[in-house]
This record gives C-alpha cells, sequence and structure tokens, in this order.
C-alpha cells in the first residue's frame, strides 16, 4: 500500500471507511452496485458465508429416452433459490461470499493433489470422478482433465520479475459456486475478491434481478466475451459446438495489426550521409549489460555513457531513432526499429508465414514454411484455431500444444497440453499464442540421468542492415537440455517438456552443452546423419526468416536504418520428419527470436565471439573468423 494510501486510512476511524479506501477500485472494477458494499464489508469481516439460508444444491438426473441399460443415468447440478420470499435486487442483503476450495499455480496442481488426500477426495466429489478401485495417478490424471470446466483464475499485483509469484492464481470455488450453471441470460453476477486484512480471496455473488422462490441460480461463465463465433469457442468446456466449418487458414493481418498496443518510434524520415566509424580513435562503446561481456579489440573501449559513446549496446528497449543522428553527431545503436515484428511471439509467426507458399496443406494440415510449427494466436485467432483443432481430431492426428504468454520469458507461464478445454481457459489469464508442440523431437542421451531428454537451441544472428540484408550466423551453437526421459505424456511435468525451468522452483542441475559436445554424440546416436546437413538446414532456415521480416516496412517488417546494428538469439528446436522417400530427415523449427542476449555464458566458451561480431557488423571485417562466422545476405 502507498504512503498516501496509509496517511488517509489514519484519517479514518471508521473500519468500513478503511474498506472502502482499500478496496473501491476492486469494487468498481467489479461492477458491484454500491447498495451492496456495506453488507459485503460486513459479511466479509465476521467471515458470514449464508448461502445455505437463501440457495440450494439440487441434484438432477437426465433419462435418456429409448435406451434401457444398466449404466447411470447422466445427472448434472443446479442452485435455485430457497427462501421466504422472493430475492430481490435492490435488497442491500443479497450479496453473497463463496468460499474456495482449491487455490494453486499450475505447475503445482499435480503435487498438491499427490500431497493433499483429502483435496483428491474433494476433487472427485466435486467434479463426479468415481475414484473406487481406481490408481492415484490415474485418478489425478482425471481431476487435471476435468478442473478446467471448474477453473477460475486471478492475478496478484505486479512482482519482480524471476518470482514463482508472477504467474497467475487458479481455484475452484466450493460445491455452491461450483454447481451454478452458465446462462447467456443470467440471473446473477460474479467476481473474485481480495480481501485485504486477511490476503485472501472469495468469489462474490449478487442477483441482476428479482427471483421468486425455486428459480435457478446462473451466471455468465463469460461475461467479459461478446463476439459470436468467440463465445462459441470459449463455451466449449461445457457447451459443445462444432466450429469445423470457420476457416482455419490465417491471411496475413493489417498493418495496424503490427502497431497495436505497441510503444510508437521516432525514426527520421532521411538519414544523411553517415561519416565512417573514427580511424584517429578507438571507436567508443557504452556496453549497458549488468555484467558488461568483454570486448578487447584494439579498435574498440569501452565508456561508461551514452552521451560519450559511438555505439550504445544496450538491453532496453530503445525507441528514439532520431536521437541517434541529431546536432551532427551520429551513434550506432544495438536494434532495428520495428524489430518487435519478429521479437514478439505473437508476431514473429505472422512474419515467418510469408516465407510459406498456399498456407496450411487440407490433406496433411502441415503448416508452411516447414520449420515454422502451426500457430495461432489466441486471442484473435481463437475460432481459427478450434477449427484446425477439431480438423486434427477427424485426422487422428496429435494434438498437443505449447502455449506461451506474448510478453513473458525465461518459460513463464508455459504450458504444453492435448486438453482443449485447458487451452480454452487458459487464454483467460493473459494474451497466449498457441503453437503446435514439437511432439517427434531429436533427444540426447543425458548420462547423469541415464536418460534420453530433449534438447533446444540458440544461434546468434548478426544483422548489419535491412535493405540490402546483411546477415551473418555465428556457427558455435548452445544447447539446452531436458531434465526427464523424454515422452509424450505427463503434459504437466515441466521437467520432461521443457528445457529451462529458471522461474520454477526446482531444484535441478543446468548443465549447458556447446557445440563440440553435442555434435559428437549426436552423430554417434545418429550414424545415418550428418550435422552439416543439419546445420546447413538451420542456416537456410534463418535466411529466410530474416528474407521474410525484411520484405515489408515497419510497422510489419524490419526497418531499415543505418546507424542500427543487431545480435538476435534464435531458439530453436529439431523435430524428426520423412521426405517424399519416406527417409527421415532433421527439420530445424524456429521457436524465439530474442533481442540483448545474456551473453557471459557464451562468452565463457567463445571469449572472441563479441569480437567477431563487432568485426563483421562495423567493419564487414571476416578475416581470421571464417570457421566461426558465416556469411548468410551481403
Amino acid at each position: 500500500m502507498s504512503s498516501t494510501a496509509e496517511a488517509n486510512m489514519s484519517r479514518h476511524s471508521n473500519p468500513y471507511d478503511e474498506f472502502i479506501l482499500v478496496h473501491h477500485l476492486q469494487l468498481q472494477n467489479s461492477c458491484v452496485p454500491q447498495l451492496y458494499w456495506k453488507t459485503l464489508f460486513n459479511k466479509l469481516k465476521d467471515e458470514v458465508f449464508d448461502a445455505g439460508n437463501a440457495f440450494q444444491i439440487q441434484l438432477v438426473e437426465h433419462e435418456e429416452e429409448g435406451e434401457e441399460n444398466d449404466e447411470p443415468s447422466p445427472r448434472s447440478w443446479r442452485v435455485v433459490v430457497n427462501c421466504e420470499g422472493r430475492i430481490k435486487s435492490m435488497d442491500e442483503r443479497h450479496i453473497y461470499l463463496i468460499d474456495h476450495a482449491w487455490t494453486y499455480r499450475q505447475h503445482e496442481a499435480r503435487q498438491y493433489l499427490t500431497q493433499v488426500p483429502s483435496l483428491k477426495d474433494r476433487m472427485c466429489l466435486l467434479m463426479d470422478i468415481d475414484s473406487d478401485g481406481r490408481e492415484e495417478k490415474e485418478v489425478i490424471d482425471e481431476i487435471l482433465q476435468e478442473m478446467w470446466r471448474f477453473n477460475n483464475t486471478y492475478s496478484i499485483g505486479n512482482y519482480e520479475l524471476g518470482t514463482n509469484e508472477r504467474l497467475p492464481l487458479w481455484y475452484i470455488m466450493d460445491e455452491f459456486g461450483s454447481r451454478i450453471q452458465h446462462s447467456d441470460m443470467p440471473t446473477f453476477k460474479m467476481a473474485p475478491f481480495l480481501y485485504g486484512p486477511q490476503q485472501t480471496a472469495f468469489s462474490i455473488i449478487w442477483p441482476v434481478r428479482d427471483l421468486e422462490n425455486g428459480e435457478e441460480v446462473t451466471r455468465d461463465y463469460i461475461p467479459n466475451i461478446q463476439h459470436p463465433e468467440r463465445r462459441k469457442a470459449m463455451l466449449l468446456p461445457w457447451i459443445h459446438h462444432d466450429l469445423r466449418e470457420t476457416s482455419y487458414q490465417q491471411p496475413e493481418p493489417k498493418d495496424d495489426f503490427f502497431s497495436a498496443h505497441r510503444i510508437m518510434e521516432t525514426v527520421p524520415e532521411k538519414v544523411g550521409p553517415v561519416p565512417p566509424l573514427p580511424s584517429d580513435r578507438k571507436v567508443r562503446v557504452c556496453l549497458d549489460y549488468p555484467k558488461a561481456p568483454e570486448l578487447t579489440d584494439p579498435r574498440f573501449e569501452m565508456v561508461d555513457t551514452g552521451e560519450e559513446a559511438d555505439i550504445i549496446w544496450t538491453r532496453q528497449s530503445f525507441k528514439d531513432y532520431c536521437s541517434l543522428c541529431s546536432d551532427g553527431k551520429f551513434c550506432y545503436i544495438n536494434q532495428f526499429p520495428s524489430e518487435q515484428c519478429i521479437t514478439v511471439k505473437d508476431l514473429l509467426p505472422v512474419i515467418c508465414r510469408r516465407a510459406g507458399t498456399n498456407g496450411i496443406n487440407s490433406e496433411t494440415l502441415e503448416g508452411s514454411p516447414r520449420w515454422l510449427p502451426v500457430s495461432y494466436n489466441l486471442n484473435t485467432e481463437l475460432d481459427k484455431f478450434v477449427s484446425y483443432f477439431q480438423h486434427r481430431e477427424d485426422k487422428g492426428l496429435d494434438n498437443v500444444w505449447i502455449l506461451k504468454p506474448w510478453n513473458l520469458s525465461n518459460s513463464a507461464d508455459v504450458t504444453v497440453t492435448n486438453n482443449l478445454n485447458q487451452i480454452l481457459r487458459i487464454t483467460e489469464s493473459g494474451p497466449k499464442i498457441a503453437c503446435k508442440y514439437v511432439s517427434d523431437c531429436v533427444t540426447i542421451h543425458r548420462a547423469d540421468i541415464a536418460s534420453d531428454v530433449k534438447v533446444d537451441f540458440r544461434f546468434l544472428t548478426f544483422l548489419a542492415s535491412v535493405n540490402p540484408l546483411k546477415l551473418y550466423v555465428y556457427k558455435p551453437f548452445s544447447v539446452r537440455r531436458g531434465h526427464k526421459q523424454y515422452a509424450l505424456t505427463d503434459f504437466d511435468d515441466l521437467l520432461r517438456h521443457l528445457t529451462y525451468v529458471g522461474l520454477y522452483e526446482f531444484n535441478v542441475y543446468r548443465p549447458g552443452m556447446y557445440t563440440e559436445q553435442f555434435i559428437e554424440p549426436f552423430e554417434a546416436e545418429n550414424p545415418d546423419i550428418k550435422w552439416s546437413t543439419v546445420e546447413e538446414s538451420i542456416h537456410r532456415a534463418l535466411l529466410e526468416m530474416f528474407q521474410a521480416a525484411s520484405s515489408k516496412p515497419p510497422p510489419a517488417g524490419l526497418g531499415d536504418f543505418p546507424l542500427s546494428r543487431a545480435i538476435y538469439g534464435i531458439d530453436l528446436l529439431l523435430k524428426w520428419d520423412k521426405n517424399e522417400r519416406g527417409e527421415r530427415f532433421v527439420q530445424p523449427i524456429i521457436s524465439e527470436v530474442n533481442f540483448a542476449c545474456d551473453y557471459t555464458s557464451w562468452m565463457e566458451e567463445y571469449p572472441e565471439m563479441l569480437n567477431d561480431a563487432f568485426s563483421v557488423l562495423f567493419y564487414e571485417d571476416l578475416e581470421g573468423r571464417e570457421e566461426r562466422v558465416k556469411v548468410l545476405a551481403s
């Protein structure tokens, strides 16, 4: 709480006034009518759960016509008004608290269910899961599948980057709250509510109209979504809809899609002739990094501030390109205008699809280009994604997806799943992109755990110019390894499916690998595959990606700016694929593009990396570097 709020509270002796001061914004954002505020305060203060005095949970048996068998009839639940008289929406008494039976973060769910048997048993009863005579893992697996019809979510504040608390919280309401059914014409509204004094979350519910005794209590499960096709998709966990008639093809959006919700840059319309870097003194470089990597090339020297620098190399996002060429002074920067078109997760697939041919193949459902996983923006293409998911189901194809937030890194809030209900509900926790999971990925044997584990790679590219395209790749690369035997199972097991779990509190050893350490065991485990062939296909994919990114001007592509130079870290996986003759080969799959990477570990393994990069970026000097640096476009 701010000092101003604390000072204001000290002037309020009335506890209700203090409650309003702390919770006013939350009450307004949840659209709680003011007439209920005093009642809500009293119920929260005294922990009054009196919904049982006004409502009743009813079990509804459904008899299916014309069928006689020994199977139990389908059943459902509902909540009805059960009180003397009617519930009046203008009666201040009628706001009710709902307790939360379980609150958790997604990656901790299985652990809770395993370690707390009473929680598992309660979830089985709440979700109507029969656990009699079944193995514990089988029961927990079913809970983890079914819970997405009951889950709700919220986040608490803004926490420091890299901490567990930044992840969204999921919760399942108690039996009363979980039995309230959906309606497009709801009789009640519901909202989560965080009560400050106890730092405890509840749900609250209040009527939107008068109700007679016996009338059903309903709520809109997706009250903030009005678009008809998106509503159909989002209601799939509870109401079946067939979206196969919706096209899953993805035409490129208009330019405003690329610039929406992003900080605009200032770029000069024209830059006069840029003088060469000084030859009568050393070139001054400001490396604005927490741990500045070592630049030892004698042509350069380090300075402390950008004001005295000829080259600014920063980890901060830069927007004011006009400031780099004003008052007769020129300064280079390690970023390109509109580079978010490749570094932001939801824009990268749009850019990369330009390198393809005819979209998604309707027979095989394979995307194009082959090095790009089929990807959907779940904020703007949800109905298309559901259509594609349902078509894959029809063909018996695997439907495992990896969901990534647009704006987080370090594997934060990443989910691997084949559960459509889970995918749809996860969109409620923030904007996500869904990428087809690389199911048949290349693995490597990890001797310290005696397992074949998943691997992913980072390649560095050096971009010197957009028009004409001048691009280099650093041939050495880094490898990250998984922490458990890879298998297409247990998708909630992050140690099996992610190679980087730094955000999560796992006590695991994370050894890195580099070029020579990987190539030898890879070729030994796959004697029919030569790394040189794989390397060539990786470099070709990198070139095609940058060609696509430079094929259109900003905001739909990289901007050409004579004072821009950059190093991009490209994350990719390797996938087993087959050619027309049925022969297997390794297909690179580009995953992400990162600007201003942390070079610390690279410099430990390849101390000349930054010297190599600056030599080719600022002097086009490849002499003595041919084994490490390859020209992709010049």
